[in-house]
């Protein structure tokens, strides 16, 4: 049975549990560098190797999933916003938490991994002042690290502004009614991995470096994803077309799971383990959401708490992440109790932080919160894109 359609100025209570399970997700896979054997900021002594084959497949799909709900977010905020409007608040909630957070949250990042490395052995306060060396790391001390995504999201807003303009003419909306009725046929919407399994493969050679300008096939990856995720918020039609497809598409996303996990790479060959996992990343997010959108339909009473509080907790995780690790490396345990202390500490941690900052009218901005006064809307559909 497909999903009532909703009205434009609805809440999507389906795609705030989703954003708020990815972050959640987030925090775990940050905890779980720490212990595979995987390059990362700091490392357990003792690796724990069977964490990488669920690792593996969450990398795949964290990030995509907050990146195509921010992109409906895009389409939700534009329904009552100006261009003009819309840029200024991107503004305030991506750029402001963005150098924020590079100038504050980042730097005990570098300072504990350099301590952990043996690099520097003075305190923060001596280390600080070489962030304004504006040396790139790892080189230097200035970076956004985990803030990447918040760098090409505002990015991606800023290039999209011709495109949104377009797409308020009278061709623009024929284009989205097209679109709607073709992405509500058949499965046609899984045609949809066409054009991101080409980037994948096609860019392929280029790695994955979060620094914007040398990272083509990342920023056209999550590029299409902003993009797929802003066509689907203009398109309601394809919502209730994705619940009727929800068992198939889980089919779909259990194969390549399947696939992924039996014969990963560099068992398969390169290119067809690139579209494979190109195939469950797409499949993965529709499969995600349609059942979100089956099973959600209104919000419970934490929710909105949950999300107004998931941007300054993806804003702080990494960083108390490592800070709490780096402490519990003395610990004279093992790597599984290890890691339950990292994890439980942190996040104990993290959520405490973000409860403060939700209390402090002047640092609610910095953290991409609105003011106090108003419905709290971090990183919901209408807030942020």
């Amino acid at each position: 049975m497909s999903a009532p359609p909703r009205p434009a100025a609805a809440h999507h209570p389906d795609l705030d549990w989703l954003r708020v399970l990815a972050i959640v997700v987030l925090h775990l896979f940050h905890t779980g560098m720490m212990f595979n054997t995987w390059e990362w900021h700091i490392k357990s002594p003792q690796a724990l190797p069977v964490l990488e084959p669920v690792m593996g497949v969450l990398h795949l799909v964290r990030m995509p999933l907050l990146m195509v709900i921010s992109g409906a977010g895009t389409a939700f905020a534009l329904r009552r916003r100006s261009l003009r409007a819309f840029t200024k608040d991107r503004a305030k909630r991506l750029l402001l938490p963005l150098v924020f957070g590079m100038f504050v949250v980042v730097p005990p990042q570098i300072y504990v991994e350099r301590l952990f490395q043996g690099r520097i052995q003075g305190s923060y306060a001596a280390f600080y002042p070489t962030v304004f060396d504006f040396v790139p790391y790892p080189a230097g001390s200035f970076s956004w690290h985990h803030l990447w995504f918040v760098a090409y999201l505002f990015v991606y807003c800023l290039l999209a502004l011709p495109l949104f303009a377009a797409l308020r003419t009278q061709a623009g909306g024929r284009f989205l009614a097209w679109a709607d009725a073709w992405l509500s046929r058949g499965v046609n919407v899984l045609w949809l991995v066409v054009p991101l399994a080409l980037n994948r493969v096609l860019l392929r050679d280029f790695p994955e470096t979060h620094a914007l300008l040398d990272d083509p096939r990342t920023f056209v990856h999550y590029g299409l994803l902003f993009l797929y995720g802003h066509l689907l918020g203009r398109c309601p039609g394809v919502w209730g077309r994705l619940v009727a497809l929800r068992h198939g598409l889980l089919a779909v996303t259990v194969a390549a799971l399947i696939v992924e996990l039996v014969w990963p790479w560099p068992v398969m060959p390169v290119v067809p383990a690139i579209v494979g996992g190109t195939v469950l990343i797409w499949s993965g997010l529709l499969t995600a959401m349609a059942f979100a959108r089956h099973h959600v339909r209104t919000a419970p009473a934490w929710l909105s708490h949950a999300q107004a509080l998931s941007y300054p907790f993806y804003i702080f995780h990494q960083t108390v992440i490592l800070c709490v690790g780096y402490l519990c490396l003395r610990l004279p345990v093992g790597p599984w109790a290890m890691l339950f202390a990292v994890l439980t500490l942190s996040f104990a941690v993290t959520l405490a932080l973000c409860e403060g900052v939700s209390r402090v009218s002047w640092l609610r901005p910095l953290f991409g919160m609105k003011p106090r006064a108003a419905c709290p809307a971090v990183l919901t559909p209408e807030a942020v894109g």
